[in-house]
């Protein structure tokens, strides 16, 4: 082989050569490629899908919180009206047993309910009534009860001692207590379920 032809080897096997390389190479980069356009495409997929979760578990919670905040603006709401009706009925309940006729009804009516004839003996009891009452109504409701539970064989003493509108009756160990407490308590017991009712069904409808 003289030394023309042996270029012309060179040069050809070279080319050979450089074309194989540059394929490889080629085919390398394109895999490569495809290697990394996998990589992030599954890198997208994962910070979608950790976004998408994170955002369920934000919305839950805001759903969580707005639940709590209605709940207790419920609460709050239903602890104010009750507050604002219990002032209103002690008021009304105050101003009622402040009556002298009223009140003379109501411990007519409510002692002698209450009272059982007595079949041991004499049986001593007590009224209460607010100081300095001295109005007709209760002077003849007083003389009224005395005379009827004397027919039972009890035998009543009255006081005039109570510091607030209403009266007390002790027999037997028992205390009947008519004052503006005790009656809107017992109002407030038979109101608030009802209003409670319909503060929830508020609630229901607005939502």
């Amino acid at each position: 082989m003289n030394i023309e032809s042996f270029v012309a080897t060179l040069k050809s096997e070279g080319v050979d050569a450089g074309k194989a390389a540059a394929e490889e190479i080629e085919v390398r980069a394109r895999e490569k490629g495809a290697q990394i356009i996998a990589a992030a495409k599954s890198e997208a997929e994962g910070i979608v899908a950790e976004a998408n979760s994170e955002a369920e578990i934000l919305k839950a919670r805001m759903d969580s919180s707005l639940e709590l905040a209605s709940r207790d603006t419920l609460l709050l709401l239903q602890e104010k009206l009750s507050t604002l009706l219990n002032a209103l009925l002690a008021q009304q309940v105050e101003e009622t047993l402040a009556d002298q006729q009223m009140l003379a009804d109501i411990m007519r009516e409510v002692i002698l309910a209450s009272t059982q004839r007595q079949s041991n003996g004499k049986v001593k009891a007590e009224i209460r009534v607010p100081k300095e009452t001295h109005s007709r109504f209760v002077t003849g409701a007083l003389r009224e009860l005395s005379r009827a539970l004397n027919h039972q064989d009890i035998q009543v003493e009255v006081k005039s001692s109570l510091s607030k509108a209403g009266f007390e009756y002790k027999i037997e160990g028992s205390t009947i207590e008519v004052s503006a407490d005790s009656v809107t308590a017992l109002l407030s017991e038979m109101i608030d379920p009802e209003l409670r009712h319909m503060l929830e069904q508020a609630v229901v409808t607005t939502g």
